[in-house]
């Protein structure tokens, strides 16, 4: 059994690094979907040993509800070509990193694992520093698929479509946590994430333009009070 991780970027050079060290800590293999980037992600990727593929995609479409679902089915196909049915495939954003004891893959009895993921955010007393020292998260959290068990019957055929599809009569269990710090990594990455929703994602586009301006925050993006990591077990709340 072999741990894969996939990941799907555009334009990560500033992070990118730290998301592949982080996968290398219990992947075996990685396989990335380069969205036509402009920048030198691509170069990056390729100094990490375990990366064993990339598809270098040479044309971005703005059509993105659709693109992001086809970039990770064909992200998926990729890697299976080299996957053996108890392999399991790990797919986390560059914005992402897992806390989980993956020695536990060995005997749990499911195909999917649903991780809690918690946003962190910039506040005024860490604005000026790196995003792997902010401290402070909102207590909601989503349970998303972030581990799923080889199989012919995975795909991903929605309008962006982030978790897997699984096979018919599967089974999930809810287990580890996911640190998002999309919110976090910097003021100005946060307004290119408002100015990138509110013109390509219609269902959200409202919600991120009423945010630029509010990178530096006192309370969630839900009005909810900040909490710290060690605190995410006695207050996080699922995110409805």
């Amino acid at each position: 059994m072999k741990i894969i991780g996939l990941t799907r970027i555009r334009n990560e050079a500033y992070i990118i690094g730290d998301t592949l060290d982080h996968l290398s800590e219990y992947c075996d293999k990685i396989y990335v979907y380069d969205d036509a980037s402009t920048d030198n992600t691509v170069k990056i990727c390729k100094t990490k040993e375990k990366v064993c593929g990339i598809i270098e995609a040479k044309n971005w479409s703005p059509n993105r509800e659709v693109a992001e679902t086809e970039n990770r089915q064909a992200l998926l196909k990729f890697a299976q070509q080299n996957a053996a049915k108890d392999d399991w495939f790990v797919y986390i954003d560059a914005d992402e990193r897992i806390e989980f004891d993956w020695s536990l893959l060995k005997t749990i009895k499911a195909n999917g694992i649903k991780m809690r993921l918690f946003d962190f955010y910039i506040t005024a007393e860490d604005v000026n520093k790196n995003y792997k020292e902010r401290k402070w998260m909102g207590p909601e959290y989503r349970d998303i698929l972030m581990a799923f068990k080889n199989s012919d019957e995975l795909k991903y055929n929605g309008l962006n479509q982030r978790q897997v599809t699984l096979p018919k009569n599967n089974r999930v269990v809810k287990m580890g946590y996911v640190k998002h710090y999309g919110k976090a990594i910097s003021v100005k990455e946060w307004e290119s994430t408002c100015d990138y929703y509110g013109k390509y994602f219609k269902a959200y586009s409202k919600k991120w333009l009423k945010r630029k301006g509010k990178a530096i925050h006192t309370i969630s993006d839900f009005g909810c009070k900040l909490i710290q990591w060690h605190q995410k077990k006695q207050y996080g709340k699922l995110l409805k």
